[in-house]
């Protein structure tokens, strides 16, 4: 038996052998954060520093030099999430991803998104285009000067990251615009719902627009494919749904501590590893800021210079129209307008897809934009007779300049040039907060807003037919008519993607506000004592009372069931008080009984369609359990012959809900904490799809909060990951102190490197569970003590 104990040990030590052999190889791919590198393209000397935390601070000569050893800092920290970031632009994934990526890479060429971005290149103006320029050779000098290996993803898929061109940069601003975008999708999914619900039902789903112009519906409902519509709806491959929020407010020093304002931000976008952020410090000698940067993008997005600070939050305007085009019967390469026929634009685009031969596809394009009903073999199949689909949307447009409104934003000093820098943000009309160490606060809803010539009710709410002129855009909301204010009366602004305007407010935004409750939550924080300080803040942000669940619960919980069981769980419902913490089971049960009555009300109404419409919907349900305008006769199941109350539907769904958390979780309720189920996944792209590697890739943590508390965590009621699991949530937190600046904190959702054997790979993440902040301050005796190194940048003489 000898030999086989000697067999194993042999077996395990060079198991050992080889796992040690790839962390040695794969920790020689990690980037150097200490020594001197000389690099072409420099004009002078620059110095970076690494803190503890692995946040780079440049300081640098010129600004040109300072957006240079940003972009090399980028590519050496999250070199692979820009290469899969242009990859998705470009729509290039297919030459690793293969077939499976096929659709995707089909779905943006048709966009076109790239081709937008080239031409806005070519429109920039010289200033721009040169700070472009010196970001750009920053990157191609890392790629070029490299030692050791690649990050591990390259070593996996075989990628070799090509040189580094200005598209690449502002493809992935278009991007973020598409992310916070989105409208198209529901114009899609209302269309597609039209021939199995009457208008007014279509309102009581969709209650926060004007309840008058229902025709346009039924007209609509006649003429096109249910079918058609609903696979358009899912066609995006990066869908966001409903929740998709964030949160900033600003007070005046009337209602600070120190007398001077504060300001916080906390932007929700989807979780992913690494995170969407990447903090750094930039000081060029003359300007400084520091804040939160997208990787790929020579901008301090969030953050605060010597004077001031900013927040955003996203608007959620209507920008985006689906246009139903008439193809020409007598020549099918002509489509429809108000003056006759017109031919479309085309052009042809190669993919190349791994394992097989290259895919050719022919992209039409008609005055209004892409025809995206082309994006698939499927959408071509059941289109309407005769007709396409363009998509219409301004970020396509050459002259879309929010790259110019970034850079500039570092210069700024005052209110007067924040609204400047500003004037060009014309991408997602964003909702920003604004502060400055002389005491005055701001906002302004920047961003283009089409003017539409149809001013109906419906507007935006619908496809449009593209040859009826009341389909027309005329332009744009001028800058100085978008929502503004500056040093409001009542000493603060908040928003969370709830309605910015009152009624009277001249220009169409959007019919789709998100609900009010974080808004209104913070609100009440805010007007709950007269002083505030970071402290008080802090707290806020981590705010996990959910009014959604005050404002529910009351009314779901007006039954009178039999089972015992269910007795029991409501009475220990009624002593909850909606705070969705990570310790309680409340949240777990409440959040399984609402989907399932949302999808008990809805299923019989919308058959194969109810994937559309399917969410948490609280002006609907809040309309149907209070049987407002009637919408309680939803609660009736049409596909029986009883007549069901919504006491029925409730008990129903409850005891559905009960047997769900039985069967996925365990009968004992102890394992249905909220924090274990509701945890906060933060995928890496494109492991987080594949196992096991998804499982070595991702990063993980339980949390608490919710779709509609301050402290946002989100999931897609649909998710295959399941319905509990937070995709969604505060992906940065930063809070400004405008007395001192240097006090100010930050603090996004996984760690500065996007390398897995790094140690700052994930060391966020327990912080960001726990609402901790670390130190986001320009003075060099906080950011130098600790430090991990420093890198000594030279020109290449």
């Amino acid at each position: 038996m000898k030999w086989v104990w000697r067999l194993l040990v042999t077996i395990v030590l060079t198991l050992a052998i080889v796992v040690v052999g790839v962390f040695v190889v794969g920790r020689m791919s990690l980037p150097e954060y200490q020594g001197t590198v000389e690099l072409r393209g420099l004009d002078n000397t620059v110095r970076v520093v690494r803190t503890r935390f692995a946040v780079p601070h440049i300081r640098a000569q010129t600004r040109a030099d300072t957006l240079f050893a940003l972009g090399y800092v980028h590519a050496q920290d999250r070199l692979w999430q820009m290469e899969m970031q242009r990859r998705v632009g470009q729509g290039r994934l297919s030459e690793f991803g293969g077939e499976a990526t096929l659709s995707t890479d089909v779905f943006l060429r048709t966009l076109g998104v790239y081709q937008a971005a080239e031409r806005t290149v070519g429109n920039l103006d010289a200033q721009t285009r040169a700070l472009l320029d010196a970001y750009v050779s920053g990157i191609n000098a890392f790629l070029e000067n490299r030692e050791g290996l690649l990050p591990p993803e390259f070593q996996i898929t075989g990628i070799t990251p090509e040189p580094w061109r200005p598209a690449d940069t502002l493809v992935w601003l278009k991007m973020m615009a598409w992310n916070l975008s989105g409208n198209w999708a529901n114009e899609a999914r209302r269309a597609a719902l039209a021939s199995r619900l009457s208008p007014s039902r279509i309102r009581d789903i969709w209650p926060d627009y004007p309840s008058d112009g229902p025709t346009a519906i039924q007209h609509l409902a006649g003429d096109l494919s249910p079918e058609f519509w609903a696979e358009l709806a899912n066609l995006d491959p990066f869908p966001q749904g409903p929740g998709v929020g964030s949160n900033n407010w600003v007070i005046s020093g009337s209602r600070s501590a120190t007398g001077k304002p504060l300001l916080a931000n906390d932007p929700h976008l989807g979780l992913q590893a690494p995170a969407v952020w990447y903090f750094a410090a930039l000081d060029d000698g003359t300007d400084a800021s520091i804040g939160a940067t997208l990787p790929g993008v020579p901008v301090i997005v969030l953050g605060r210079n010597r004077h001031m600070a900013w927040g955003f939050t996203n608007t959620y305007p209507d920008t985006q129209d689906l246009v139903l085009e008439q193809i020409n019967p007598d020549n099918p390469g002509e489509y429809r307008t108000e003056d006759g026929w017109t031919a479309f634009e085309t052009r042809q685009e190669t993919i190349r897809v791994k394992g097989q031969d290259d895919v050719v596809i022919t992209v039409r394009r008609t005055r209004h934009g892409p025809v995206m009903s082309d994006a698939t073999a499927r959408l071509s199949g059941i289109a309407p007779d005769g007709h396409v689909v363009a998509f219409r949307w301004h970020v396509l447009d050459d002259d879309e300049m929010s790259i110019r409104a970034g850079l500039n934003t570092h210069t700024a000093r005052d209110w007067a040039g924040f609204r400047a820098a500003m004037r060009d943000f014309t991408g997602a009309q964003q909702n920003m907060v604004y502060a400055d160490v002389d005491g005055n606060i701001g906002f302004v809803a920047a961003g283009r807003v089409p003017v539409r010539v149809d001013q109906s009710p419906w507007q935006g709410m619908l496809p449009v037919k593209g040859w009826d002129p009341a389909a027309a855009i005329s332009g744009f909301v001028p800058y100085d008519e978008l929502p503004m204010t500056f040093n409001p009366a009542k000493g603060y602004v908040v928003t969370a993607n709830n309605q910015i305007v009152d009624y009277d407010y001249p220009h169409f935004i959007t019919n789709e506000w998100a609900a009010p409750y974080r808004a209104q939550r913070i609100t009440d924080l805010l007007e709950g004592r007269s002083i505030h300080s970071i402290e008080s803040f802090k707290s806020i942000q981590a705010d996990q009372v959910s009014l959604f669940v005050r404002q529910m619960l009351p009314l779901m919980l007006d039954i009178a069931p039999e089972d015992a069981r269910l007795r029991t769980v409501l009475a220990d419902l009624r002593l909850w008080d909606g705070s969705m913490a990570a310790d309680r089971i409340e949240p777990t049960i409440f959040t399984a009984w609402y989907l399932e009555m949302v999808r008990q009300l809805i299923v019989d109404e919308t058959g194969d369609q109810m994937d559309q419409v399917f969410g948490y919907r609280p002006g609907f349900i809040h309309n149907v359990l209070t049987d407002h305008n009637g919408a309680g006769k939803w609660c009736d199941d049409i596909a029986s012959d009883a007549v069901e109350t919504c006491a029925t539907i409730m008990v129903r769904s409850l005891d559905l809900a009960l047997a769900a958390l039985d069967m996925r979780h365990g009968t004992d309720p102890a394992s249905w904490r909220w924090g274990d189920i509701h945890r906060a996944v933060s995928a890496h792209n494109p492991f987080g799809r594949v196992d096991p590697l998804k499982r070595v890739f991702d990063v993980s943590v339980p949390v608490g909060g919710g779709s509609f508390t301050v402290n946002v965590a989100h999931g897609r009621p649909t998710s295959p990951e399941g319905p509990m699991t937070t995709s969604h949530a505060a992906s940065l937190r930063a809070l400004y102190d405008l007395d001192n600046l240097d006090a100010s904190l930050y603090m996004h959702s996984t760690g500065q490197s996007g390398h897995l054997l790094s140690p700052h790979y994930d060391d966020f993440a327990e912080r960001w569970r726990q609402v901790d902040y670390i130190p986001m301050s320009l003075r060099p005796e906080d950011f130098e003590t600790g430090a991990l190194g420093t890198l000594i940048m030279q020109p290449l003489r």
